[in-house]
C-alpha cells in the first residue's frame, strides 16, 4: 500500500530533520558522528514522534558537555551490553544513547533494523526503508512511503535492509509480545543524579549487579 504525504507531514518531517541536523552538528562539533534512527530516518513521522540518536564510537566526557534534561543507564536484558541515555528534554522526546562496550552484531542490526541515516544523508534529504513499531516495512517514495507487513516478507526485509534473517525474527517476536502484552520492562534502569557523571555511575553499578559487571568488562 503507497501512502501518500500531506502537506502538514512534510512540514512535521522537515523540522524533526532540521532539528535533527542540529543535534548531529553539535556532536559533530564535539569530535564525534551521530545518526539518527526511527521514524525521522525513515519519513513515516508524527507529532509525537520521537528525535533519537546513536553515537557508536562515544568520547563519554565530551557527550557530558552538550547541554540536557537529565541522563539514565539501560540495561534491556542480563545479557544485552548496556547502553548510556542523554536525554534532551523532560519528555525524552529527544535523545542521545551510546553503548558502554562493543555491540553485538545483531545489536547494530537494530538500529539498520528501524532505519538509520547519517548528517551528510540527512542534508542531502535522504530518507531510508526500515521497519516500524507496527511490524510494517516503511519503503520510502517521493510522494511518501509504500508500506508491506513484515510478517510473510521477512526475507524481502532481509535483502532490504542488508541485515540477518536472525535479527528480523528476534525483532519481530519482541514487537508482538509488546502488541499482546503491552510495553515490557527493561533489566535495569538507572537515573543520574544531577551532580553524578557516567563514569562514576558505571563503576557503582558494576560493584552491585554482577550481570552489569559482566556485559561492561565482556
Amino acid at each position: 500500500m503507497e501512502i501518500e504525504y500531506s502537506r502538514e507531514h512534510w512540514e512535521i518531517l522537515k523540522n524533526k530533520r532540521e532539528r535533527a541536523i542540529e543535534i548531529l552538528r553539535q556532536i559533530k562539533s564535539l569530535g564525534m558522528e551521530g545518526y539518527i534512527y526511527g521514524s525521522v530516518a525513515r519519513g513515516d513521522v508524527k507529532k509525537d514522534s520521537d528525535i533519537d540518536i546513536i553515537i557508536f564510537n562515544p568520547d563519554m566526557l565530551k557527550i557530558e558537555l552538550i547541554p540536557h534534561h537529565h541522563k539514565f543507564i539501560v540495561q534491556a536484558t542480563p545479557s544485552s551490553t548496556p547502553k548510556a541515555y542523554i536525554s534532551l528534554d523532560e519528555e525524552e522526546k529527544e535523545v542521545i544513547s551510546f553503548p558502554l562496550n562493543k555491540l553485538k552484531r545483531k545489536e547494530i542490526e537494530f538500529y539498520y533494523f528501524g532505519g538509520i541515516i547519517s548528517l551528510e544523508d540527512l542534508l542531502k534529504g535522504k530518507r531510508v526503508p526500515g521497519v516500524n513499531k507496527d511490524l510494517e516495512i516503511i519503503i520510502p517514495t517521493e510522494k511518501g512511503h509504500i508500506q508491506i507487513p513484515l510478517i510473510g516478507n521477512e526475507d524481502y526485509a532481509v535483502k532490504l535492509l542488508k541485515i540477518s534473517h536472525d535479527t528480523i525474527l528476534e525483532r519481530e517476536n519482541l514487537l508482538e509480545k509488546r502488541e499482546e502484552r503491552g510495553h515490557t520492562g527493561v533489566f535495569l534502569k538507572y537515573e543520574l543524579g544531577d551532580d553524578e557523571n557516567f563514569e562514576f555511575a558505571i563503576r557503582n553499578l558494576s560493584k552491585n549487579n554482577k550481570f552489569f559487571r559482566r556485559m561492561i568488562n565482556a
